[in-house]
């Protein structure tokens, strides 16, 4: 498996995350992202993966009924506008690397956000290099 699949699949568990999971149980699909990063043929993309799957996991780890900190509400927001997929593939590479200043920006963060803002910046890196014209 390429990390790209994973990466899909990825991505759409994050914005549930993102844009508020109410009650919806994420045990199954964490799990389901968990197979998917262990089948990656890359030791490395494996390893990445492997490594954002426990990112979203820190991220769940705090319950659904409490709120999010300060710190990850501005790392959301931060993220949600490096994501946008709207406009030509240079104002979404120039997005996604404002994105990655701005999680690098964020002080004050436990070692439980920083895990989690890790793991939005890590997937902002991967969006910026395949928007590269270099990179492809």
């Amino acid at each position: 498996m390429e990390y790209a699949e994973f990466a899909v699949e990825y991505k759409r568990v994050f914005e549930v995350i993102l844009n508020g999971r109410g009650d919806r149980d994420l045990t199954s699909d964490i799990a389901r992202l968990h197979a998917l990063a262990e089948q990656i043929d890359d030791e490395d993309d494996r390893d990445d993966a492997l490594l954002e799957v426990t990112g979203i996991e820190d991220v769940i780890s705090h319950g659904t009924g409490e709120p999010p900190s300060e710190v990850i509400q501005q790392a959301r927001a931060a993220y949600a506008e490096a994501v946008r997929d709207d406009g030509t593939d240079n104002e979404r590479l120039a997005r996604a690397e404002e994105g990655i200043q701005a999680l690098m920006d964020i002080e004050s963060a436990t070692p439980e956000e920083e895990g989690a803002i890790g793991s939005m910046e890590h997937t902002l890196r991967m969006l910026a290099d395949a928007l590269r014209p270099d990179v492809r």
